[in-house]
């Protein structure tokens, strides 16, 4: 039978038919571009959560990894968990770094969502999961967010047995701003009571505005501040 060439205004010229796929299958390899089919998905997991990662469903969390593994030039354990379904939490925890760092305010909602979502799982790929005796998993377990936080730092022994006391040991605390962490972790309050004082006493309490882009900075440089789901979680140094 005669093939007539495809018309150029065909989307799917450029596709291999092995590669084609039927009407609402997704391709988690990422051979074929599906923004807007991946889009359409993550909007119903995220729906069927409520919008809280913990309850992302199996099949969200993985196109949620496809999409975010789309975004960066080469593969990475994003990737290989969106393909094969297996879970590499200190790989995974790092990459979401980048994303949640670097990338767009949904690329860090999505990151925050997928980090949710994979305390909860067990290591390994499907049906060959681990029992769960790993010094990370237990970590997870024990601590959630703030441990997956820790995960992100650099230079930690992560197959270490002592893993977890070495968070507790780093772990200063978990808090809602950097200025909560200033007011806890610092004399500020004091300093600003004291400036308040003589400020009012001379007259010129309207000229004077603590720079607090400057005291984050002071934070950031101090502690190890990683911040997961609306959280800072800050470690020593």
């Amino acid at each position: 039978m005669e093939q007539h060439p495809r018309s150029p205004d065909d989307r799917d010229r450029h596709i291999p038919n092995r590669e084609k796929l039927d009407s609402g299958e997704i391709d988690l390899t990422g051979s074929v571009p599906q923004p807007g089919a991946l889009a359409d998905v993550i909007f119903d997991a995220v729906s069927e959560a409520g919008g809280d990662g913990e309850k992302i469903p199996d099949w969200g969390a993985r196109v949620i990894a496809r999409e975010l593994a789309n975004r960066i030039p080469v593969p990475g354990t994003l990737h290989h968990y969106a393909v094969t379904g297996t879970v590499d939490h200190v790989g995974l925890a790092r990459e979401l770094e980048i994303h949640a760092n670097f990338g767009d305010p949904q690329t860090k909602e999505l990151a925050d969502l997928l980090g949710l979502y994979l305390i909860k799982q067990p290591a390994g790929r499907p049906g060959h999961q681990s029992d769960g005796a790993t010094p990370v998993e237990r970590g997870l377990r024990e601590h959630g967010a703030p441990f997956w936080a820790f995960l992100q730092l650099k230079n930690i022994d992560t197959d270490s047995d002592e893993l977890v006391q070495r968070f507790a040991d780093f772990h200063i605390g978990s808090f809602a701003s950097l200025s909560e962490i200033l007011d806890t972790l610092t004399e500020i309050k004091g300093f600003k009571a004291a400036i308040k004082e003589v400020a009012e006493r001379w007259g010129f309490e309207d000229y004077i505005v603590l720079d607090r882009e400057r005291l984050a900075r002071t934070v950031l440089a101090t502690w190890d501040v990683v911040e997961f789901n609306g959280k800072f979680h800050v470690f020593m140094r």
